[in-house]
């Protein structure tokens, strides 16, 4: 195996292991968070971080095996549309996942920069922007929701 497979191949590694820890991380605040909306954001987060985590394992296994790169367009993951909630507010706790959200999903993205530096299959390439895509809506839709209820309107 080349030298530059291998890295390739640990590259996707680590990626897994990232979606895997975000994927029990939104779970986690899905399940603490008494609010409904809350929930959905989290639960929305999750699927998406699932939906990457196997995309990466395909590949990894695709190419472990010495095939090519698999084709990824995006997920077709919608978030739903609010279910007509109660207008409370979220916990401090629930400000806070959010919080690490932000921060989750910035090294997400800063990973598929460099899986990108890594990539020079122009599938592959097509594959990691549409994953970094992915990373980049779920830190707008993280903010949006973060800048709502500490007050900043933009």
């Amino acid at each position: 195996m080349s030298e530059s497979r291998k890295s390739m191949l640990d590259a996707l590694m680590l990626g897994m292991e990232m979606e895997k820890e975000t994927f029990d991380f939104y779970v986690d605040a899905a399940h603490k968070t008494f609010n409904p909306e809350g929930r959905r954001i989290f639960r929305w987060l999750a699927d998406s971080e699932e939906t990457h985590y196997l995309k990466l394992a395909e590949i990894y296994k695709a190419l472990d095996a010495g095939g090519s790169w698999v084709f990824y367009a995006g997920s077709t993951i919608e978030l739903a549309p609010p279910g007509g909630e109660p207008p409370v507010g979220f916990e401090t706790g629930d400000v806070e996942a959010l919080r690490l959200a932000l921060e989750i999903e910035q090294k997400g993205i800063d990973y598929f920069d460099d899986l990108l530096g890594k990539t020079t299959d122009p599938v592959g390439r097509t594959m990691v922007e549409a994953l970094r895509r992915e990373e980049e809506e779920h830190l707008r839709v993280i903010s949006e929701k973060l800048n709502f209820l500490e007050g900043r309107f933009s």
